[in-house]
C-alpha cells in the first residue's frame, strides 16, 4: 500500500479549498474522508459550505460565504494532513460537571473580552474548551443558557462581596459605607462583563423576572430593618431604600462604563448616600436630632 506525503496546510489554505470545491474533492485531494476534513474544519473554526451550497451555486444563487473568524489559539494556525491515522490532537481532561461548567464559564469570558460577544459561539467556546460542540450543549442546552449561567455567577459574587461587609459590622452607618464601597469596587471589575451579557434581548429576558423578584426582596427587607432600627414609618423607609439604592446603581453603572473613575464614584456616591440617608431619617422621625446615629 502507497503512503502519501504529508501536506501542511495553513487556516487559509484550508478555507480556500473547502469553498473552491466539494468537500468530497478536497478529501480526494488531501486522502482523507469528508468527514474529516468537516472534523478537521471544526477543530480549527474553518467554516465550510453546508449540505446544498454547491447545487445553489449551480443555480445561481450562491449564498455569501462567512469570513474565517480567528483561530481558537494561537497556536492553531496550521495542520498537517498524512495519509495515516493520527490519534487525538486535543488534550482532552475528565472533569467533573461543575469543574468543566466552570471551565466553559471561564472560556466564554475570555472570548468575549478579547473579542465581543459576537465571537463567543458555541463552536469557538467548545473547542477552545477542548471539547466537542455537542458536550458543550450537553452542559448548557444553548449559548443563551452560557450567558445567563455566566451573568448570574457574576451577580452571585457580588452579592457575596457584600454579604462579607453585612456580616462585619451592626452599625447603619458603617455598614451603608463598607457595602457600597465593595459594590462599586465590584462594579469596576465585573461591570463592563455583565453589560456586555445584558446587551443581549435574550439574556435579559432570561434574567428579569429572578433580577426584579431579588431586587424587591432586598429593597422590602432593608426597608423593614430601617422601621425596626429607627422607629419610622414603612414609607419613608421604603422612600429612602429605593431612592438611594438607586444612586448607587447610577454610579456603578457610569464607573462600568469608564465615565467616571471609581475613586469618583466613591467619593460622590458615599457623600450623597450617607447625608441623604441622615436626612431622610431625620424626616421621618419628626425632626427629632440624629446626633446619637452619626
Amino acid at each position: 500500500m502507497s503512503t502519501r506525503r504529508p501536506i501542511a496546510l495553513s487556516r487559509r489554505d484550508l478555507y480556500r479549498r473547502v469553498w473552491s470545491k466539494p468537500l468530497s474533492g478536497v478529501a480526494k485531494e488531501l486522502g482523507v474522508s469528508p468527514n474529516g476534513i468537516a472534523k478537521i474544519c471544526n477543530r480549527l473554526l474553518v467554516p465550510y459550505p453546508s449540505r446544498g451550497y454547491w447545487a445553489k451555486v449551480s443555480g445561481g444563487k450562491a449564498p455569501a460565504r462567512p469570513p474565517l473568524p480567528p483561530a481558537p489559539e494561537p497556536q492553531n494556525q496550521r495542520v498537517t494532513i498524512s495519509g495515516v491515522p493520527a490519534g487525538s490532537r486535543r488534550a482532552r481532561t475528565r472533569l467533573d460537571p461543575n469543574e468543566r461548567r466552570e471551565q466553559l464559564m471561564e472560556v466564554v469570558e475570555e472570548i468575549i473580552g478579547r473579542e465581543g460577544l459576537h465571537a463567543a459561539s458555541m463552536k469557538r467556546i467548545a473547542a477552545t474548551a477542548g471539547i466537542s460542540e455537542t458536550q458543550a450543549y450537553n452542559y448548557f442546552g444553548s449559548r443563551e443558557k452560557l450567558l445567563v449561567a455566566l451573568a448570574r455567577r457574576e451577580f452571585a459574587r457580588i452579592r457575596a462581596a457584600r454579604q462579607i461587609d453585612v456580616d462585619r459590622t451592626t452599625d447603619h452607618y458603617d455598614r451603608i459605607t463598607r457595602t457600597t464601597r465593595t459594590y462599586l469596587r465590584e462594579i469596576s471589575q465585573r461591570g463592563g462583563l455583565l453589560q456586555t451579557l445584558l446587551s443581549s434581548p435574550d439574556v435579559r429576558a432570561m434574567l428579569r423576572k429572578e433580577h426584579h423578584e431579588r431586587h424587591s426582596n432586598d429593597v422590602h427587607s432593608h426597608a423593614d430593618g430601617l422601621v425596626k432600627l429607627y422607629g419610622i414609618s414603612r414609607a419613608v423607609a421604603l422612600a429612602c431604600t429605593v431612592v438611594l439604592t438607586t444612586l448607587c446603581l447610577r454610579a456603578g453603572k457610569l464607573i462600568a462604563d469608564k465615565r467616571i473613575s471609581l475613586e469618583a464614584g466613591e467619593r460622590l456616591c458615599l457623600s450623597m448616600v450617607l447625608q441623604g440617608s441622615r436626612n431622610l431619617m431625620s424626616a421621618g422621625q419628626g425632626g427629632v436630632g440624629s446626633s446619637q446615629r452619626l
